[in-house]
């Protein structure tokens, strides 16, 4: 696992070949967390690419390593590579503790320009290994290899960066034609745009819905790869309180808006995007944060209020019709995730957040809704917004483009285990039962947890 730390920044700073050099050792050595293909040339994209396909027999260990304590390790603040979330493990106790600080209390560390820092070393190994895949740190590396290809053959030349793209192609196979569905506000476009323009793909607003919502896709079309988002929440400058979400009027966006485009999101398996993630924490947020400021007739909103237990049920309303309407479009089987709300980077108490986000945990467990706890992860972070709420392009995005890649993974029929990819996706079959075979396991967890 260490080898996925290094080599994606370098990519932008050194000469072609050192580039290709350090990615073609970096997929090299990934290899090694695949299972064994022996004898096998090349993969197509009709193929388990030599394992087992899962069954409902197949026995294995259901680990979320995003729910697991852990801490956020990254290189440094403004990386966009090289940051991952790595899960503490058994032998963490044990672990002999490294000095840092000499006999004397004073740090041992180093001086730079009469400045005191403390290094950054990076975690050891037997953490390392647990730590999951960072299929986004692939993806871009796959890119900047796939530049170098290009810069290769217009120049008549073959290097090792074309077998580094092979490489790299049989690990990400499984990415091909894969749709995500975003559900949420601004905090997640502003998300998805860092994706998509990290990857240089083609991002896409439609302009008709632009005073009332949006929808904005993302395409990687190397790979046909699709995340859209839907923006349910207030999208205009006059974002009264009248203006924000209730449970009738996502009933009149969603059939106005986005029934008529939902088979644009359907992905591999023909019936359904391959994942859905929604949250609708911050303007429902706002709507009782506008109610109450009207009605006591203050000038100022107060983020810092306790919700009252009416304004909590009405929003188990909201969320309940808007898993609704995505059942009603692809099914029950979609697999859905709840992504829990990150705070508002303000000076005030985002206590009315909170109060939010705890009913909507409980409603999605009531519901059998999985959760995927990217704001929960990011709380404090404050430094690394842009603005008041929105995410800025850096170690946090890259954060949630690998949780989201994790999940995409598992949902379908890959199999991760502690960092250890033990079973890739089968691409032969439509629907894979992957999802609900550690479905039941992540949902009793997550009502332990809770």
């Amino acid at each position: 696992m260490q080898i996925f730390f290094y080599g994606a920044k370098a990519l932008a700073n050194i000469s072609l070949a050192a580039t290709v050099v350090a990615v073609l050792f970096l997929t090299l050595q990934f290899r090694g967390k695949l299972p064994t293909i022996e004898g096998a040339a090349e993969y197509s994209t009709n193929s388990t690419h030599g394992h087992e396909s899962i069954s409902s027999k197949t026995s294995y260990e259901c680990i979320n390593p995003y729910a697991q304590p852990g801490f956020i390790w990254m290189e440094t603040r403004n990386t966009i590579d090289n940051t991952t979330w790595v899960p503490f493990y058994s032998g963490l106790l044990d672990e002999q503790f490294s000095q840092i600080w000499d006999t004397k209390g004073k740090p041992v560390d180093k001086v730079v320009d009469n400045t005191r820092y403390f290094l950054n070393n990076l975690p050891p190994d037997d953490l390392l290994k647990n730590a999951p895949t960072q299929w986004f740190q692939l993806l871009r590396q796959y890119k900047n290899v796939s530049d170098a290809v290009a810069t290769e053959n217009r120049a008549g030349r073959k290097m090792e960066s074309a077998e580094a793209l092979r490489e790299l192609k049989k690990q990400l196979y499984w990415v091909r034609n894969r749709s995500l569905l975003v559900v949420g506000d601004s905090a997640d476009e502003t998300l998805v745009s860092h994706f998509c323009n990290s990857l240089a793909g083609a991002l896409d607003y439609d302009p008709r819905n632009s005073s009332e919502t949006s929808i904005v896709t993302c395409n990687i079309r190397e790979w046909n790869l699709t995340i859209t988002h839907w923006q349910l929440g207030c999208v205009g400058l006059n974002c009264s309180s009248s203006a924000v979400e209730t449970p009738e009027s996502v009933d009149q966006k969603w059939d106005r808006y986005f029934v008529p485009t939902s088979d644009s999101v359907v992905g591999k398996n023909g019936v359904s995007p391959d994942l859905v993630i929604f949250q609708l924490g911050l303007w429902s947020e706002q709507f009782f944060v506008n109610q109450y400021m009207e009605y006591v007739h203050r000038k100022s909103m107060d983020y810092s209020r306790t919700l009252n237990f009416k304004e909590l049920v009405l929003y188990t309303r909201l969320l309940r019709r808007t898993i609704s309407k995505l059942r009603d479009l692809y099914g029950h089987k979609v697999p859905i995730l709840y992504r829990t709300v990150a705070l508002k980077n303000n000076l005030e108490q985002d206590i009315a957040a909170l109060n939010l986000d705890s009913v909507a945990r409980y409603a999605c467990r009531e519901l059998d809704i999985e959760t995927i706890d990217f704001g929960w992860i990011v709380r404090g972070y404050y430094s690394f917004y842009r603005d008041d709420v929105n995410i800025d392009e850096g170690p946090l995005s890259a954060l949630w483009a690998n949780m989201a890649f994790w999940y995409l993974f598992r949902s379908q029929g890959g199999v991760e285990v502690r960092g250890d990819l033990v079973r890739m996706p089968d691409m032969d079959k439509t629907t894979v039962d992957a999802w609900n075979m550690c479905h039941d396991t992540f949902m009793k967890d997550l009502k332990i947890r809770s």
